[in-house]
């Protein structure tokens, strides 16, 4: 029999859902229930996969989203969706759209800038003398208005006005104490409220943002503006990337109780215009290196804990992997000691903080980078860390689970360092994922079985019988002319040997000195 709650006709339901908590948390409680309530989270009219992308209903571009393949494809993973099945599936949907959803604003801001450049360029060829000079002192006497009435939208709607439909530019002053600085306004106005409990309305918060860009296409020098953090000066892309990766004001030293999504929107809005801004005005891959080397740098390790966690940490993710695309990895510039001694660094906190997105995020990128990547890496030190307890076990089984990064793995010498630590369970699973790896040989011309029996000590008979059944050549002999059953002959083997013989494992012929198995099928 049906609950009183199921009873209820489904434009009720979506109402009652709208007051459940955040979106995912309404999705943890009720997704899985039962058809009919899956089928209704992810009705279009809920709007629930927008409102976990923080984008308002009016936004033009909701078709688009609803319509794409990602979207149907998430819809119908959480369709069939039951209550059984953990967390992790509802979070890789939902990071799956964060993804989505910054990769497609980035297009969208690449083509916003595109237009609004050349329409702007246009604008002001076709001014007078006479027209220029009033429409730049105008956009000069409203921006210093903007210092005493920042809250007013109406003088920022005029600004903006002003560049893009008039053609008005504030000239640029490399002295830095010029009268407007970009950098400094947009720690002002908008990311000192990225953690504050003022309240800020989204028409302020959205012009501020169209106010930022509009500077920027009338005169992209402004992104060379600076301000200070404690004794240094930094770009307008240090703050932004403090914002969005250190999840805090640059100014404050609170503990983050709460955040301005809309605030962290616009952060990511802006920081996603200056790259198109950069990559359609420089030649050049120095602004990649360097927005690079910031979020590298500002990787935060530690897990974010707020209703919008999985949106941010996605986000990051998603930025991220958006500049390593667009830095194309010279050579020059991979020889650079102060890259490889960061990206080193990075690499080690990754490993050491269980950051497995982030990790194969970078290592995805492209060739040049993964070779990087592999030269940085140390499997003595890494395995170390990744064997350090239950958590980092679970990053280790992930990072195996990956067919790029195992593809690479396999050809190291990881196997023998997994042997040398009897770490059984991750040896079974390296062997079960890559079978032919039973051939692979040491220095010294030892396959797994002869490395095992020769230079690992304390019980081994679980691993040994392992390789034995995995198909591991009975008869091989390494460098040193030795053979299986030479080493297992070695005194600190007899016992080993002896139990060998007893669970029928292998049999050895007193003739030939050869062993054989009567094993002859595989693990499946």
């Amino acid at each position: 029999m049906s609950s009183t709650f199921e009873a209820l006709p489904d434009e009720i339901l979506m109402i009652i859902f709208q007051y459940c908590g955040g979106v995912y948390n309404i999705f943890r409680t009720f997704s899985g229930l039962n058809k009919r309530l899956n089928s209704i989270l992810v009705d279009r009219r809920l709007h629930l996969f927008t409102d976990f992308l923080c984008m308002h209903h009016s936004n033009t571009n909701l078709d688009y989203y609803y319509n794409s393949a990602l979207f149907h494809d998430v819809s119908q993973q959480l369709l069939s969706l039951t209550k059984t099945e953990n967390d992790k599936k509802l979070r890789q949907c939902f990071q799956s759209l964060v993804f989505f959803h910054i990769k497609a604003h980035a297009n969208q801001l690449k083509h916003e800038f595109q237009s609004n450049i050349k329409h702007f360029q246009s604008t002001r060829l076709l001014l007078t003398n006479e027209e220029t000079q009033y429409v730049d002192e105008e956009l000069k006497n409203s921006l210093n208005k903007l210092k005493i009435c920042p809250k007013s939208v109406k003088n920022i709607e005029k600004i903006i006005s002003l560049v893009l439909k008039q053609g008005a530019r504030l000239q640029y002053d490399d002295n830095e104490s010029h009268e407007f600085n970009l950098t400094k306004s947009i720690n002002e106005l908008l990311l000192s409220k990225l953690n504050s409990i003022e309240y800020c309305t989204r028409q302020l918060i959205n012009a501020l943002v169209q106010m930022f860009k509009s500077l920027i296409i009338s005169n992209p020098s402004f992104l060379k503006d600076h301000d200070w953090f404690y004794y240094d000066s930094y770009g307008i892309h240090f703050f932004l990337c403090y914002s969005i990766y250190h999840i805090n004001n640059i100014h404050s030293h609170k503990i983050i109780t709460s955040i301005n999504m809309q605030c962290y929107q616009a952060a990511l809005d802006l920081l996603l215009f200056t790259i198109q801004c950069l990559t359609h005005s420089l030649n050049d891959e120095i602004w990649a290196k360097i927005y690079l080397l910031d979020i590298l740098n500002m990787l935060n390790f530690t897990n974010v804990v707020t209703n919008h966690e999985i949106f941010i940490e996605a986000s990051q993710i998603g930025i991220l992997n958006i500049v390593l695309n667009e830095y194309s990895f010279e050579d020059k510039i991979l020889l650079d000691e102060d890259f490889n001694d960061t990206f080193q660094r990075i690499l080690d906190n990754l490993i050491e903080n269980n950051r497995i997105q982030i990790l194969l995020c970078i290592y995805h990128t492209n060739e040049r980078i993964r070779n990087l990547f592999q030269k940085s890496w140390n499997n003595q030190k890494y395995v170390n860390i990744m064997t350090k307890n239950r958590t980092t076990r679970q990053f280790f089984h992930a990072l195996l689970n990956d067919y790029l990064l195992r593809t690479w793995l396999i050809s190291t010498d990881l196997l023998f360092i997994l042997l040398q630590k009897r770490e059984c369970k991750l040896v079974k699973k390296l062997l079960k994922l890559s079978p032919s790896l039973v051939h692979q040989c040491d220095n010294d011309g030892n396959d797994p079985l002869l490395y095992v029996c020769l230079n690992v000590s304390g019980c081994r008979q679980s691993i040994v019988e392992f390789l034995i059944k995995m198909g591991c050549d009975l008869q091989r002999r390494n460098s040193m002319n030795q053979n299986l059953i030479d080493a297992l002959r070695l005194e600190k083997n007899r016992k080993l040997l002896r139990r060998l013989i007893e669970q029928k494992m292998i049999q050895i012929d007193d003739v030939s000195n050869e062993i054989t198995t009567t094993l002859f099928s595989r693990l499946q």
